[in-house]
């Protein structure tokens, strides 16, 4: 290792511990409560609230608008939009997950079992409006990149997508967006798709929008139906064998020389190295035998599924660890 690399370790590791440090401070100690996204303060009236010195709070102050956790104009702050989002299911970062590693490596024993049956609805109703904002960048690129050389995604008047473990509609309602005439089906649990209901009505698309609810493995689609599928973060969930079978479902449901979209925790940005060794962790942590199957281990099963041919994309976009691979029947 240069010491170029070394410092560089050595400095990523120290701005993680400091910036953990700063955050695990603001929550513990509450110190935004109360307040509101676009209600500005000074650092004076921070201070006095809390008590605190005002040199200290005003440089506190100052690393939390480097963290992004605040916007500062002029001698005003004000939340960021995103602590909205870190007052919810996600404000302790997956933490107590992260405790349970040392449980987890002398036990084998996972935290959660988001990957059995019994517990998927209810631990991904807890999970998916937050999913559907993480994901979105990507869904965005992901239709982006295949309109480049897909004309019907834009102009096709009867476009139909299946998003297959749907949960907030992120992967399908962006062909949505982009086409006016297109429709898409969605399927998951009734629970989980209570985010993807309101989205549409939301966005005005509800009237583009079938859902079919249950279990994906068991419920009954149309066959020769749809031009698209997309199945996001959903194959690392399941082992190798249902997998199989799952793709030889959508193979059934698609029209010929139908696409489906596989998106995962496996592109090749290198920015997202940390964030995909990460998420594989974080799989072990919640799942039974969840991992992330790499594109060279999905091509033998979709090629059995009747799949012809394929091209792999990274989506370079926070969080910069997904890639899509697109199979065509």
């Amino acid at each position: 290792m240069t010491k170029n690399k070394e410092l560089e370790t050595y400095f990523s590791l120290m701005l993680a511990s400091g910036s953990t440090a700063l955050y695990n401070f603001v929550q513990e100690n509450e110190l935004f409560k109360g307040y509101k996204v676009g209600v500005g303060f000074s650092a004076k009236d921070f201070a006095d609230k809390h008590q605190y010195k005002m040199i200290p709070a005003e440089v506190l102050l100052n690393s939390l608008v480097s963290l992004g956790l605040l916007e500062k104009k002029n001698d005003q702050y004000e939340l960021a939009s995103v602590m909205e989002l870190l007052s919810g299911n996600y404000k302790n970062l997956s933490a107590e997950y992260w405790a349970h590693l040392p449980t987890l490596l002398k036990t084998g024993t996972p935290f959660k079992r988001m990957d059995a049956v019994a517990d998927s609805e209810k631990e991904y109703q807890v999970q998916v409006k937050s999913l559907e904002w993480m994901m979105t960048p990507c869904a965005e690129l992901m239709v982006e990149m295949l309109a480049k050389t897909r004309a019907d995604i834009k102009t096709k008047k009867d476009l139909e997508v299946l998003d297959v473990g749907a949960g907030s509609g992120v992967w399908g309602f962006n062909f949505l967006y982009q086409n006016k005439d297109a429709k898409a089906t969605l399927a998951d649990w009734p629970a989980v798709l209570v985010v993807a209901k309101a989205t549409a009505e939301r966005k005005g698309i509800k009237d583009r929008v079938t859902t079919i609810e249950g279990n994906f493995h068991e419920s009954v689609w149309p066959e020769d139906k749809f031009h698209y599928a997309t199945l996001g973060n959903v194959t690392h969930i399941l082992t190798a064998e249902a997998n199989k079978t799952l793709f030889k479902k959508i193979y059934k449901a698609m029209k010929p020389g139908g696409e489906l979209v596989i998106l995962d925790a496996y592109g090749e940005v290198p920015e997202g190295e940390l964030a995909r060794a990460l998420y594989q962790m974080g799989l072990t942590i919640r799942t039974i035998q969840g991992r992330v199957f790499q594109p060279n281990e999905l091509k033998p099963w979709l090629e059995e599924a009747g799949f012809k041919t394929f091209e792999f994309h990274s989506l370079n976009v926070v969080p910069r660890s997904m890639g899509m691979l697109v199979a065509k029947k």
